[in-house]
């Protein structure tokens, strides 16, 4: 009887260290993961913000038939250029009427 407790004991002893050991290796691998997550979010979130940018929007038809000046479906350096020259000029004109209000 006396050796069949003995084995008890080491048979629990054993298994709380073997739980200890566990623990330790279960703690590494939490750790391990975690920081692999925050490297990898570190790294995506660049990722992720320039696919939200806005892309370059490509003309309409209306601006297309007023801009285009050589009819070739898409609008040059300078017919861009000449397109926003008169879009600022608008949007100033419209804010000085705005300030004199």
């Amino acid at each position: 009887a006396d050796l069949s407790a003995y084995w008890e004991l080491a048979f629990l002893a054993a298994f709380v260290q073997d739980a200890r050991a566990m623990q330790k290796i279960t703690s590494k691998k939490l750790i391990t993961l975690v920081s692999a997550l925050a490297v990898l979010a570190t790294f995506a979130a660049p990722a992720l913000r320039a696919e939200d940018a806005p892309k370059k929007k490509e003309p309409s038809k209306k601006q297309l038939e007023m801009w285009d000046k050589n009819h070739d479906g898409k609008l040059d350096e300078e017919e861009t250029a000449a397109m926003r020259a008169a879009k600022k000029k608008k949007d100033g004109g419209e804010a000085k009427k705005e300030e004199k209000k």
